[in-house]
């Protein structure tokens, strides 16, 4: 069993396959993958990666490149109405974490007008592109967030009841995430688009990096 650290780590040195994998799958078109003005300073990399609208296609790829290092990972998905109707979030379970590949799309404030403010300069670069936790520690963690954004603006943009909802544990959708089965079934694999195999091509080529 990995701690958070080492789990985090692990996060860490999988992103960059990750990352491809995503823009594969994607055929290219990241909009909506980056921050705006960290995409400029960095480009395609963890420093501003935010994966606003991509969490299940981000699940549906990172969950299989953390069972192919061994884990059992499950998918939870939650639902809450807002003033556009249902809301669905998703995210991975494994090792008894959350592991949540896109949450820097909850933390987003439209206030931030300057790239390199306090608050922003936190969560893109000296925080991981991944949420991983224990599920009783994760409001800590935002709560440490929200405590900068409201240092950095003097209010916080939300609060922490609100955004801790994204992390309810509702639904059990792990069926649905199963790039296993096109990585272990060309049959099936050719009955998919061409983005599909270009991702399962990608990620075979790629090696393990628990021993």
């Amino acid at each position: 069993m990995l701690n958070t650290n080492r789990l985090r780590g692990l996060g860490n040195k999988l992103y960059k396959t990750f990352e491809q994998g995503m823009y594969i799958f994607h055929e290219g078109v990241v909009e909506n993958f980056y921050d705006n003005a960290f995409y400029k300073r960095f480009s395609m990399d963890r420093q501003s990666f935010v994966g606003n609208l991509q969490c299940g296609s981000s699940c549906f790829i990172m969950k299989y490149l953390l069972e192919k290092e061994g884990f059992n990972v499950k998918v939870i998905k939650n639902s809450r109405r807002d003033e556009y109707g249902i809301d669905d979030h998703v995210f991975l379970y494994l090792e008894n974490h959350i592991f949540d590949p896109t949450y820097r799309q909850f933390m987003i404030d439209d206030r931030d007008k300057n790239s390199l403010c306090l608050y922003k300069f936190h969560l893109f670069y000296q925080n991981s592109p991944f949420l991983i936790n224990y599920p009783k520690k994760i409001n800590i963690q935002l709560e440490n967030l929200l405590k900068i954004n409201a240092a950095t603006y003097g209010t916080a943009f939300t609060n922490l009841d609100e955004l801790s909802q994204y992390w309810k544990f509702q639904t059990d959708v792990t069926h649905r995430y199963n790039l296993h089965e096109y990585v272990n079934n060309k049959d099936l694999l050719d009955t998919k688009p061409d983005y599909y195999k270009g991702l399962v091509d990608f990620i075979n080529l790629q090696k393990s990096f628990i021993p």
